[in-house]
């Protein structure tokens, strides 16, 4: 990771004045003596900057760090978010420094005061709080990963929930589910303002169906989240008769859900069908294999690079948002009731 530039340090090494320092970095030597010269750039090495990199940040600046916070680092759908981040920046010369914040306010607060202090050019996150104007006051480029309709201050890259939701339903719809369960998340923007329900709710409507509340859920998204809600579903009075598919909101809690069925002794795929949200890679060697919607998240990662680079080199651009498409990826955990 690139050290933050400190020209008073090096014109501490080097024993010259920080004038000096600056001459030979920006390549305008004009008077400064060899023997300075070589000075400041042994102080550089010594320090452990490449001269290029210490130049430009002096000229522009710049630290070239960009912070990205995500909610949980462990789950693939995020790292895979990082590491096209990473490798977009990289290549502009920037170095990436990820905080975890495992879904929790406290932490990201704690994040957005680093944020806060300068020593960033740039910020991407995925928001527990959704504390959007603590992140403009901060008044450094930032993008928002998820779906913000009602965020227009911010570059915002995510999925278009509310088709992707719905494409999940539809599909359960089809192979002849009507006692749909939902489950959404307890943390996160899914509190303030739940897409996935939003979308479910309409899908109920739209097919005539009864809403009944009591398949309405929310969870942590994690295996634990899984587990406890599992019991939660298994506990329901008559449950066999109450639901026939499980509609998760993402695929760590379809996976463990699954898992804790078969230690149950219930037939994932067979007596209850669960569809999951992310087609995270695990998703494939489960089983059984679960059905789910994939978000691309190596397009996402790539675009929330970019339009931090735009922000960064005009930061009175107009934001932009971009929202891409859930895709259907069927496997084998839904039945096909109609057959």
């Amino acid at each position: 990771m690139k050290q933050k530039i400190n020209i008073h340090e090096v014109a501490r090494i080097a024993g010259v004045s920080k004038s000096t320092v600056s001459r030979v970095i920006s390549d305008k030597g004009g008077s400064v003596s060899p023997k300075a010269a070589a000075a400041v750039n042994e102080a550089i090495a010594r320090l452990g900057y490449t001269r290029n990199t210490f130049a430009a940040g002096l000229r522009n600046a710049r630290s070239y760090l960009a912070l990205v916070v995500v909610p949980d680092i462990a789950n693939p759908f995020w790292s895979e978010i990082v590491r096209a981040v990473q490798d977009r920046l990289e290549g502009e010369g920037y170095s990436v420094v990820v905080g975890n914040t495992d879904w929790s306010e406290d932490r990201e607060l704690a994040y957005l005061k680093l944020f806060g202090t300068g020593r960033f050019d740039g910020l991407i996150i995925n928001s527990v709080t959704d504390d959007v104007d603590l992140i403009l006051e901060a008044g450094i480029p930032a993008v928002l990963i998820g779906e913000r309709s009602e965020t227009a201050q911010i570059d915002t890259v995510g999925t278009a929930t509310h088709q992707a939701a719905t494409l999940a339903l539809q599909y359960l719809y089809d192979q002849g589910h009507r006692r749909i369960a939902v489950v959404t998340s307890e943390t996160g923007s899914e509190r303030f303002l739940s897409r996935r329900y939003t979308a479910y709710k309409d899908f109920i409507q739209a097919k005539g169906l009864e809403l009944d509340p009591e398949l309405v859920f929310t969870a942590h998204l994690s295996a634990e989240g899984g587990e406890r809600l599992t019991r939660e579903l298994l506990s329901l009075p008559g449950w066999k008769d109450r639901i026939d598919a499980v509609f998760c909101g993402n695929d760590i809690l379809a996976i463990s859900i699954q898992n804790s069925l078969r230690a149950a002794g219930v037939v994932p795929g067979k007596d209850l069908s669960i569809i999951g949200m992310d087609d995270i890679p695990a998703a494939a060697l489960t089983w059984p294999a679960l059905t789910t919607i994939r978000k691309p998240r190596a397009e996402m990662g790539r675009m929330a690079a970019e339009l931090l680079m735009k922000k960064i080199g005009d930061p009175s651009r107009t934001p932009e948002k971009h929202l891409y498409p859930g895709t259907l990826v069927i496997r084998d955990s839904v039945a096909h009731l109609r057959s």
